[in-house]
């Protein structure tokens, strides 16, 4: 592994470099904030073993600077005791682990071990997303951000067992779906078909016969037989969505299904063995529902073998920008519109706003925005009004007001804004405030 040490102390390098060498690390060092920039350039690091003090730049800004430029480098933060509140902030914007001075070897070792292992199983996420790509081009999109890095982890594990039913949890739309789809492709059922139902769309009428279909003269408008969804997967995979909805009564014969492997057309009497594998997903909490009543208790367990839960898009802000940009460029194409790349200050408003439509959301904002782009550049006014008159709740105890000194509270903030080219969290952190008092207070003086 390569490591980039960057301490202004030369003590922590005399005695840290040797012994990391001898571990059989790649060891280089920078004194200074700026050295360190540069050294990351050209040496590449996978690691890099950062002091938060140090004499030319604060140590928050060079982690912003390498989780932007750099995001595939993992840092850890090196701090006095004193200044562990500081090293819990740095892991809460992007920081891998920090490690307290003065530094233990042994404690080093463990965090090294942590981060190592973190990059095996990154590496096989990477295996993993160029096979997709290989297999099945630009459908499948792979994220970035370290929640879905773990998601991709699980659904791999998923796919190996064929046989295992899966539940997957998480908002509308945050990619159940598409997980799914993973789920399916990377298993050896891949070559068989993937059928998608989703359970909120038919009525109780109908669901039945859909799902194990029907003998002819079964009811009034069946002329003839029809096979249901689950015959149509033979030897693949069925996706529900949003089991949640499925009506009481059919929820009875799935569960005989999943326990028996088998089951009967309506209106039939011959039983048709089942090789199928049964993918769920909800955003209900069926755990709920199964104790109230509304879904059955002994399905919900059924089911919930092995849970996957999607996290919510405003809790992966790398996604955001790279889900912003990969769907401004399908849009461009799709509506036959030459426009120039999304700006930085309107990804940082998209990071900002907490998109409870998730993905789906995201997709459509970007769409509208292409649709109604008049020139080939878009800015901060371009973007729909219900994200920019999105409200935060301002703290009741008026917590984080500025002082606005000589110049005027606008001035002050205007120009820290520019200072902090403006993202939002940074520039709230340099004036004292809340991120949420920043936010009220540019709404509040019309700030652009």
């Amino acid at each position: 592994m390569k490591i980039l040490i960057i301490d202004d102390e030369k003590s922590m390098h005399v005695a840290l470099a040797p012994f990391l060498t001898e571990e059989g690390h790649l060891v280089e060092s920078g004194f200074t904030g700026e050295e360190g920039k540069r050294k990351a350039v050209s040496f590449k690091p996978d690691l890099i073993l950062l002091d938060l003090f140090l004499p030319d730049v604060k140590g928050m800004e060079l982690l912003s600077h390498f989780r932007s430029q750099l995001p595939s480098v993992g840092v850890i933060i090196m701090t006095a005791a004193t200044g562990v509140k500081s090293a819990v902030d740095a892991m809460k914007s992007g920081a891998e682990d920090y490690l307290q001075k003065p530094l233990s070897l042994d404690d080093l070792q463990i965090v090294l071990k942590r981060f190592s292992d973190k990059m095996g199983l990154r590496q096989e996420v990477k295996v993993l997303k160029n096979y997709m790509r290989e297999q099945f081009g630009s459908e499948y999109l792979f994220l970035s951000d370290p929640a879905m890095e773990a998601v991709y982890e699980q659904i791999e594990q998923l796919a190996k067992q064929e046989k295992v039913t899966a539940l997957l949890l998480g908002e509308t739309g945050t990619g159940k779906e598409h997980a799914a789809k993973l789920i399916h492709y990377l298993s050896p059922r891949s070559t068989k078909p993937f059928v998608e139902l989703h359970c909120g769309a038919l009525p109780e009428s109908l669901m039945e016969s859909e799902l194990f279909g029907h003998e002819a003269g079964s009811f009034t408008d069946a002329k003839k037989q029809k096979p249901g969804l689950f015959e149509a997967a033979q030897g693949g995979s069925i996706f529900l969505d949003e089991v949640g909805e499925m009506p009481l009564s059919t929820q009875t014969k799935l569960l005989k299904v999943l326990e028996d492997r088998k089951f009967r057309r309506v209106g039939g009497i011959k039983e048709i063995e089942l090789d199928v594998r049964v993918i769920a997903a909800t955003n209900r909490d069926l755990e709920k529902d199964s104790k109230e009543g509304r879904f059955r208790a002994d399905l919900y367990y059924r089911l919930n073998v092995i849970p996957l839960k999607l996290p919510p898009l405003r809790s992966r802000p790398m996604d955001i920008v790279e889900l912003a940009k990969f769907f401004w460029k399908e849009a461009c194409q799709a509506f036959n519109k030459k426009l120039d790349p999304l700006p930085e200050k309107v990804l940082s408003e998209f990071q900002e706003y907490p998109w409870p439509g998730n993905v789906r959301e995201l997709k459509n904002v970007i769409n509208r925005m292409v649709i109604c782009a008049r020139g080939s550049q878009v800015t901060v006014s371009d973007i729909p009004d219900e994200i920019m008159d999105y409200e935060f709740v301002e703290p009741s105890d008026g917590e984080g007001e500025t002082t606005p000194g000589t110049a005027s509270e606008k001035d002050q903030i205007e120009k820290i804004l520019a200072q902090a080219r403006w993202n939002k969290s940074r520039a709230a952190e340099m004036l004292g405030i809340t991120r949420k008092t920043l936010f009220n207070k540019i709404k509040k003086y019309n700030i652009q």
